[in-house]
């Protein structure tokens, strides 16, 4: 069975954070989870390594509200990035139910789902089975 190779949680919630990477590794479907508290921390590293695709997400967990660098200027930032060929899954993970993000949302062509919190086990275990089972990831 193909494993996803990395998952990235974007998200200043360290109480998000430590419940999505315990689903995630309990599924025994991904190999490494990167962990970041706000998306200027989680833009340098990838920008960093962006050479280096092996050690990039394959699929992202972005939080909008954080500090330093919220959801929406990580997203465009990333978006600018000189990124190899990988596919990338990015899903909006939100408290946020206002209706201007999720319109904002709907603008971001490459980004798979808008989630509001808290997440299910459910929902992380279809994103994580349509992930592995997708047939043409979006590229960037």
């Amino acid at each position: 069975m193909r494993k996803i190779s990395t998952f990235s949680i974007i998200d200043d919630d360290e109480l998000f954070q430590f419940t999505i990477k315990k689903i995630i590794q309990s599924t025994g479907l991904v190999n490494r989870v990167l962990q970041f508290n706000n998306g200027k921390t989680a833009l340098n590293y990838f920008a960093e390594n962006q050479e280096v695709s092996s050690v990039l997400p394959d699929i992202i967990f972005l939080d909008l509200n954080m500090p330093v660098m919220n959801g929406w200027q990580f997203l465009e930032a990333f978006l600018d990035l000189n990124y190899p060929k990988k596919a990338v899954t990015i899903y909006i993970c939100t408290s946020s139910v206002n209706p201007k993000d999720y319109e904002m949302y709907k603008k971001f062509s490459t980004v798979s789902g808008y989630l509001v919190k808290p997440l299910s086990k459910t929902e992380i275990y279809e994103i994580l089975d349509g992930e592995i089972h997708q047939e043409t990831p979006f590229l960037f």
